[in-house]
């Protein structure tokens, strides 16, 4: 899912350049996707390095929002992943005191190493390569209970 024209581009040139045939893109707000999903029909969902939104008076653009989270949780399987990567230090500390409060979804992480490290099977998106945030990136893996 993808707002940007130039981004669903690079999207389908990195899709045929794998070969890959099981991809769906969409143009437009995720959020409008997950109403259209049937529950408990994803196993994972990766938000990774989305636009944080630093001035306060715009965080309630933010993608993390309770609602959204709600919308996530209906269409994750039970043990599902909800997998958070940035590179922004006060998006990582929304994503914890939101995620954590929401009654579906328990964080993974045992030791610093877990969010320090990416999962095996990360994909390094082009904003985490460009490496414009103010701390190291950070991977959160929460799981859907």
């Amino acid at each position: 899912m993808e707002p940007f024209l130039d981004g669903v581009a690079k999207a389908l040139d990195a899709v045929q350049d794998a070969g890959v045939e099981n991809v769906r893109i969409h143009r437009g707000d995720g959020r409008d996707v997950l109403d259209r999903l049937a529950a408990a029909s994803l196993e994972t969902v990766y938000v990774l390095f989305p636009d944080p939104w630093p001035k306060k008076r715009h965080w309630k653009r933010r993608l993390i929002q309770a609602d959204t989270l709600d919308q996530i949780a209906r269409v994750l399987a039970p043990g599902g992943r909800l997998r958070v990567a940035t590179d922004v230090a006060s998006y990582v500390d929304w994503t914890l005191f939101l995620v954590r409060r929401h009654p579906h979804f328990a964080w993974t992480a045992r030791r610093a190493a877990d969010w320090r490290a990416p999962p095996a099977d990360h994909v390094r998106t082009r904003y985490e390569k460009k490496n414009i945030g103010d701390i190291a990136p950070t991977y959160l893996d929460f799981a859907r209970l």
